[in-house]
């Protein structure tokens, strides 16, 4: 499980040394691609798998909004080997679509990684602190 926020840089090269956090976590193979709302996900293979098998089973290709979606995360995707470092390439598409220049934010979430620029997850997280405040304003959170 991913759990936690880390804070590293893009070197050069515009590679992402994972934390050693998450490399303890994590073992061969991982799958990048672009995710909704300009952040990048990191997946290790056999998740990567079932949630493509979920998306192949659920999106219609008859729909446009469905079409977009898996366009959106299988055309970026590209599978990977974190090396001794723990650095995986991160290709200029995706650097760019992310935003992702040289700050970028890690954030653990449960069977994946998201990966933002440094600039917008702190937007995100001003977002996510006054929804918190106000729940009763807001669409309802999921019910566990």
């Amino acid at each position: 499980m991913f759990l936690g926020e880390f804070h590293c840089q893009a070197d050069t090269q515009g590679s992402l040394t994972l934390p050693g956090a998450i490399r303890s976590v994590l073992e061969g193979e991982l799958t990048l691609t672009r995710g909704i709302e300009r952040c990048l996900l990191i997946y290790p293979a056999g998740e990567w798998r079932q949630l493509a098998a979920k998306v192949q089973e659920q999106l219609r290709l008859t729909r446009t909004g469905d079409r977009a979606f898996a366009r959106l995360l299988f055309s970026g995707a590209l599978s990977c080997v974190p090396d001794a470092e723990g650095r995986i390439p991160v290709p200029e598409n995706l650097r760019q679509y992310a935003g992702i220049q040289e700050d970028a934010v890690i954030v653990g979430l449960y069977d994946h990684l998201e990966v933002w620029a440094a600039h917008r997850w702190m937007e995100i997280t001003v977002h996510l602190e006054a929804r918190a405040e106000l729940p009763s304003q807001n669409e309802d959170y999921p019910s566990i």
